[in-house]
């Protein structure tokens, strides 16, 4: 009988194993798949600087490259924060600024192994590495100038100052209890003050 039950409890947990494991290679696929589609839209040799037209986006579209040379990551971001888009990518917070904008351009994604693994290298980054992102018609650094840890309820990291152009990366740790915060400005000299 401890025989039977001990077979039957191993294979639930390969069943378990090798579902995790096909949830996470989906995730990868999307996120790739994303990824080199808006890679392939990009402009990237204009005739003259044109101006981002942000205003038809809507949830679930790419919307720019986040690039951290540090950590290697190079993925695609997608617009809304909601479940079914930030299991899978990096997520743009809606009603925040938009890349290369004067405001908060606000992002969160996962960093776990239940989920997809975006930022699970995020705490390995540090002040003054840059943060890349390429939108279809322009490209804005950023450097990291402040990283913190916060309450899940402390979303004044997202507050709105339209005064400057910064980046706000947002993610888990503490196996989920709090909150990893990145913050960058704009590189004026790099974007010639775009």
């Amino acid at each position: 009988m401890k025989s039977k039950i001990s077979k039957i409890l191993i294979i639930m947990g390969l069943l378990i194993c090798v579902g995790s494991l096909s949830i996470k290679g989906y995730s990868k696929y999307l996120e790739n798949k994303s990824t080199k589609s808006f890679e392939e839209k990009i402009d990237k040799n204009p005739n003259e600087p044109k101006e981002d037209d942000f205003s038809n986006v809507k949830a679930g579209d790419e919307i720019a490259i986040i690039n951290i040379p540090a950590i290697k990551l190079n993925t695609v971001v997608i617009e809304s924060i909601e479940k079914e888009y930030l299991n899978h990518y990096v997520c743009h917070f809606e009603n925040t600024a938009m890349p290369g904008q004067y405001g908060n351009f606000s992002l969160a994604g996962h960093s776990s192994y239940r989920y997809n693994e975006v930022f699970n290298e995020l705490h390995k980054i540090s002040l003054g590495d840059e943060i890349i992102i390429k939108t279809l018609n322009n490209e804005f650094t950023y450097i990291v100038n402040d990283i913190l840890e916060v309450n899940p309820e402390d979303t004044y990291v997202l507050d709105q100052d339209n005064e400057i152009k910064e980046l706000t990366i947002v993610t888990c740790t503490n196996k989920g209890k709090d909150r990893l915060i990145v913050k960058a400005k704009i590189d004026d000299d790099k974007n010639n003050n775009k």
